[in-house]
């Protein structure tokens, strides 16, 4: 029955690779029937060797039933790195899948993009606390800690600008008295000044070590796929096959 099979590939028909990004490509997957098994082969192109894509795939009936293909192997799955001659087979065979049922499989990639860039909302954090925050959520008002915080070392600066006033003035007074009252001030303006400038350096690094440990989830990702359709083949009485491209 495999040496009946009529192999027509569309790819003229079809765009020969797809771009993911401007520097990721997916190119045009490679069919070849070996023995009682399909092997598929494909590349993914990637400037950045660190990236990862899903690959999975999903067969029908032509009646659009689901197929559950348990013997399909390689390079499918989670964390696929890119490079060249990745590979998957299947054996139709072992799913109880004859050649002469006409099936539909669909091969998709998806390449895992992170939901933010965390360098860039730590480096927004240290600049002006809350705002990395707000760019990880979309635009919450986290930004407010930062209004606070600033607030919070302005009154600092404006305390020790009052204890410095005050020391000057103790420090040139006679009298023991006012000397007294003068020291009792600046050393309340003094405590005031350092409680609020450490509140503002506390609530700072806090906000930066929340951004830093903030974990990174994966968005929702853009892919291509291409489908492997089969029908009877009126010369011969076997099956046509068509490589399609669906984007």
């Amino acid at each position: 029955m495999m040496k009946q099979i009529f192999l027509v590939f569309l790819f003229s028909l079809f765009q020969v690779s797809k771009s993911f990004s401007q520097d990721v490509l997916l190119t045009q997957p490679r069919l070849e029937i070996i023995g009682n098994q399909f092997s598929i082969s494909y590349d993914i192109i990637s400037q950045n060797t660190t990236d990862m894509f899903y690959i999975w795939v999903v067969i029908k009936k032509a009646n659009g039933e689901d197929i559950l293909a348990k013997t399909i192997s390689g390079d499918i799955g989670d964390n696929v790195r890119p490079g060249n001659n990745k590979n998957i087979i299947w054996i139709p065979e072992k799913d109880s899948i004859y050649l002469n049922e006409e099936i539909f499989v669909e091969i998709k990639a998806e390449k895992h993009t992170k939901s933010f860039n965390k360098g860039s909302a730590i480096f927004k954090s240290m600049v002006f606390p809350g705002w990395g925050q707000t760019s990880i959520s979309k635009g919450k008002p986290w930004w407010i800690t930062g209004l606070i915080t600033y607030g919070t070392l302005a009154g600092s600066y404006i305390s020790h600008k009052s204890y410095l006033k005050s020391y000057e003035s103790y420090s040139i007074e006679k009298d023991r008295l006012i000397r007294a009252d003068l020291l009792e001030q600046t050393q309340r303006q003094l405590d005031i000044s350092t409680v609020m400038l450490y509140s503002a350096v506390s609530t700072w690094a806090v906000n930066v070590i929340w951004v830093a440990l903030t974990p990174n989830k994966y968005k929702p990702l853009e892919h291509t796929k291409f489908s492997l359709n089969s029908s009877p083949n009126p010369y011969n009485g076997g099956l046509l096959l068509s490589l399609r491209f669906n984007f």
